[in-house]
This record gives structure tokens, sequence and C-alpha cells, in this order.
């Protein structure tokens, strides 16, 4: 296995990634911009102007798949270069590539006749004129998203460090509930506690894993039942569970330990303080694009279902997870629904699709 210098890193990042349809869309759309603004700029009494600006495009259109195809392609060759060597193949590059295509147009549009693609210049001139203004742009271009790239690494890796830090908040907090349950089981059923231990164990496993932050619904959902069994052997038939979650939304990548908390808190807060028990029912749906995860669970009479100080941890760091992921996407709404009879308490996950900021380069 190859070992790679922590220097070589950041130096991919120094390339826009234009080996992407999205990427290379975007700057076709600036391009035709440009276009406009030199026409626009130019003689247009003549009525030429549709002739100027057709032309115009297809000159600039040509240089910037020209740029991108280059760039997508130095993207995959230069993965492992110092940033210096990535910076001056790809300035040498699109100056190039600039420098033939205005050569090509020059020798076309003098075979067509076409003056107002090169007023009273030479080709020489024409040429140079163009690779100096190529040279200028690429250059600051490059510089541009070497900074913006260094800025967005930064802000990826102070997001990261928050994260795992609250990662390691949660879990003492995690640790000492899971146990109390452990405990209690281990009193009234020693031989089932046995068998729990290994449901403990994935749970714990779950806690430290740090390979991501997201992974599929189904995995948080083996979780939870894995969490769930536990209380079930502590609480008898006092806890029953619904589940309401469509096959085809297992796969949806969700913040691990996002939707456990919310059903321990449901227990501790709903079900394990009514003589009767109840019932903790979890659905899932899919809402204009977004994932939609709601926990409900009966109230005992004067509970406002306020989280205690122990799990209360859990809840604020879900919250402050969601917004490290999603930004203002991805939200935890909590409370109290009167207007079912008894009153629930509803804890509500709205989750996009895909996390804030772009996937790390490979």
């Amino acid at each position: 296995m190859q070992r790679i210098r922590p220097s070589t890193l950041p130096a991919l990042n120094l390339i826009p990634d234009f080996c992407t349809g999205r990427s290379v869309l975007s700057l076709a759309y600036m391009m035709e911009l440009v276009a406009i603004v030199l026409t626009l700029a130019g003689d247009v009494r003549g009525g030429n102007a549709l002739e100027r600006l057709l032309l115009l495009s297809l000159y600039l259109q040509w240089i910037g798949l020209c740029c991108a195809a280059a760039l997508c392609a130095a993207r995959r060759g230069l993965r492992y270069a110092r940033p210096g060597v990535v910076f001056f193949v790809c300035w040498g590059m699109l100056v190039l590539i600039v420098m033939i295509i205005a050569d090509l147009a020059h020798r076309t549009s003098g075979l067509l006749n076409w003056q107002f693609m090169l007023p009273a210049q030479t080709r020489i001139e024409f040429v140079l004129r163009h690779t100096a203004i190529a040279a200028i742009v690429a250059g600051l271009l490059l510089r541009y998203f070497w900074v913006r790239n260094q800025w967005s690494l930064q802000v990826q890796a102070e997001g990261e460090a928050r994260y795992q830090a609250l990662n390691a908040r949660i879990r003492p907090h995690f640790l000492f509930n899971a146990l109390n349950s452990l405990a209690a089981l281990i009193q009234v059923r020693p031989n089932e506690a046995e068998m729990m231990v290994e449901d403990l164990s994935d749970l714990f496993r779950a806690s430290l894993d740090k390979r991501g932050q997201l992974a599929p619904l189904v995995e948080e959902i083996g979780l939870c039942h894995a969490y769930l069994r536990i209380e079930k052997l502590r609480l008898g038939d006092k806890l029953k569970v619904e589940w309401d979650v469509p096959e085809e939304l297992l796969s949806w990548p969700v913040p691990k330990l996002v939707v456990q908390p919310l059903i321990e808190n449901a227990v501790h807060h709903g079900v394990s303080r009514l003589a009767g028990g109840g019932v903790i029912r979890i659905a899932a749906r899919e809402i204009f694009g977004r994932l939609v995860i709601e926990v409900t669970n009966p109230m005992a009479g004067g509970d406002d279902g306020t989280p205690s100080k122990g799990n209360r941890i859990a809840i604020d760091n879900i919250a402050q997870r969601l917004n490290l992921i999603y930004g203002e996407s991805g939200r935890l709404e909590m409370g109290r629904d009167l207007r079912l009879e008894g009153g629930v308490f509803r804890a509500r996950l709205v989750l996009p699709k895909e996390a804030r900021g772009e996937e790390p380069a490979e």
C-alpha cells in the first residue's frame, strides 16, 4: 500500500472538480455570460450583434470545455504531486489551450472574413493578447480555488473535531443509563441478562465507531431494537413498540445514534412512569424530499415530557450534530401534543437526503 504524504492531500483540492456534469454546466453558463458582456461592450450598430454573440459563444465555449476536460484529466493524473507542480502544470495547460484555440479562431476568422472577431490585429498579436489574458486569469482563478479549498478543509476539520467532541460527551451518559438497565435486568432475569450483553456490546460499538457520521437507517433501527430488547426484559409487558417504517426508506443515510436517544427518552419519561405502561410509536415518511422520523409516547399526568439532565445531554447533542452535518436543513422538534387523548410527547426528526458540503476528495 502506497503511503501518502500529508502535504500531497490538499494539492488535489487545488484543481476544481470538472469531472461532473454539474460543474461543466456551471462553467458553460459563466462563459455564456462573458460572451454576452463582450458582445454588449462592442459595436452592435451594424446589425451583426447576434452573429457576434454566436461566434463569441462558440469561441469561449470551446475554451471552457477544453479547459474543463484538461483539468478533469489533471485531477486524476496529478493525484500525488506536490502543490507547486499541480499549480504550474494546470496553469500551463490552460494557457496552452487558449493559445491553440486563439490561433485556430484567428485563422478561421481570416478565411471567413469575420473582421469583427479580429479588429486590426495580426495573428501573432491576436494570439499573444489572448494568451496573456489567459495567463493572468488562470493564475488568479487557480489561486482563488486554492484559498477556497484550504478554507473548506479547515472548516471541515473544525466541524469534524466538534462532532467527535459531541460524541465524547454522549458516551458517559449512554454508558451510565445502559448499565443501570442491565443491572436491573440481572436481578430479575439473570439467565436472559447474559444474552442481552451482546445487544449492549452492539450499542457500545456504534457509540465508539468513528468511520463516518452517517449510516443507513436500517443500521440505526437495528441498534434501536437492541436497546428495546434490554428495556423489554426490564419492563416486561409495560413496554409496547409499534414500527411504521417503509422498506424503501431503510437505505436513507442518517446520523449515527440519532433515533435511539429519542426512544430512550420515550421509555424513561413515558412508558416507565405509567403504571399500566404504554405504546411507543416510531414512524418514518419521506415528505418533499426529506426524511421525517417521529417518535411518540404516552405521558404520565403532570409530566411535561422534558428530558432529565442525563438524557438532556443526548437530546442537545442530537440538535448540535444535526446542525454540524446539515446546517439549517436538518432539525429536531420536541413537544407535547395535547390534541390526542391523555396527551402524548412527540419527537420529530427532519433530515435531508445529503449532508452539507462537498464529499471529501478521493
